[in-house]
């Protein structure tokens, strides 16, 4: 009985989380107790990760509420349409299956996991890790020897490492080359930059023409990540900055399902949700770059920000064959 009440509990909390997440007024710190409540165990992330599938269903119910502009630039539907989300989270509560979930297994090939554009699936590897990727991305696996290797071929990956100090973990970036134990870790790959952010343990990166040996020496790694720094390295320098918690957090939020914003130009927005679209918005004059947005928005509602646009700026939407189009408000 006590554990059914817990899984009760558990399942109300992730209800409150999800539709607190989507009122369009998340404030950064509920977005960091949100993390931080999903990270608990793995208990927690499921339960949100069914809540988050509740609202996709429940959304195809209100499909055509109309956006809205608030105060404090937060966008998303009405709040009578936020209120029937609401409604149908506690309805579903019972019948929903435990093991539903947002995400898919990637699709994968011998030792090769890749996502298409748009895509976020997770991969579950031998030893136990876990590994999350984002939008058209791929890796490849080899535990065939004493490391556990990864190769990242493109893309951005949240990686969850089992421990085991008799294996280490690397992930091979092409440039350089990430050690771990046991760690939770991002590592975004561009083509200009490679960005990883620690979420917990350390991380060790050096060049991937430096031999690798099957023990990490901590004290003499070229760069070493701890919890809380991001590091962004490319062809000739690197930057390594302690940050806050939020910001590390920001850096995954992707796993979640949103982009959350505050106060960004335009131009680093659309850039942002141009990597999960295949038919891309561009800007008629790079000027309404400038222009300021906040707002939290869904990955797989992707054309919901182009009404909130509408909504907040001086923009209209102007839609082709090929691509979509934001000209200046006459």
């Amino acid at each position: 009985m006590k554990t059914d009440l817990n899984q009760d509990a558990i399942t109300k909390q992730a209800a409150n989380f999800v539709a607190r997440l989507y009122s369009g007024e998340l404030s950064a710190e509920e977005e960091n107790e949100i993390y931080a409540w999903c990270d608990q165990s793995p208990q927690h992330q499921q339960e949100f990760d069914n809540m988050l599938a509740i609202w996709d269903s429940s959304n195809q119910l209100f499909q055509t509420a109309a956006p809205v502009k608030k105060k404090k630039h937060t966008y998303w539907y009405t709040g009578i349409a936020a209120s029937f989300v609401c409604a149908v989270l506690a309805i579903w509560f019972v019948a929903l299956p435990p093991s539903m979930s947002t995400q898919q297994v990637a699709h994968n090939e011998p030792n090769r996991y890749h996502t298409a554009v748009g895509e976020i699936s997770t991969v579950g590897l031998p030893d136990g890790s876990i590994v999350t990727l984002n939008t058209n991305s791929a890796i490849k696996v080899d535990f065939s020897g004493s490391q556990r290797r990864i190769l990242l071929e493109r893309g951005e990956a949240f990686f969850d490492v089992a421990k085991d100090a008799t294996r280490v973990f690397s992930i091979n970036t092409g440039e350089k080359t990430i050690r771990v134990i046991g760690t939770k870790f991002n590592v975004r790959k561009s083509d200009a930059t490679l960005k990883v952010s620690v979420a917990e343990g350390l991380v060790a990166v050096q060049s991937s023409t430096l031999p690798s040996s099957d023990q990490i020496d901590f004290e003499e790694a070229e760069t070493l990540l701890p919890a809380g720094s991001i590091g962004a390295f490319n062809g000739t320098s690197e930057v390594i900055a302690q940050v806050t918690s939020k910001e590390v957090n920001a850096s995954q939020q992707w796993r979640q399902g949103i982009f959350r914003f505050d106060n960004e130009p335009l131009a680093k927005v659309l850039t942002e949700f141009n990597r999960y679209r295949l038919k891309k918005i561009t800007l008629e004059d790079q000027a309404l770059g400038k222009l300021k947005i906040s707002g939290v928005f869904k990955l797989k509602d992707g054309d919901s920000i182009l009404s909130a646009l509408e909504a907040a700026l001086p923009v209209e939407v102007e839609r082709y064959p090929e691509y979509i189009e934001l000209t200046a408000k006459n």
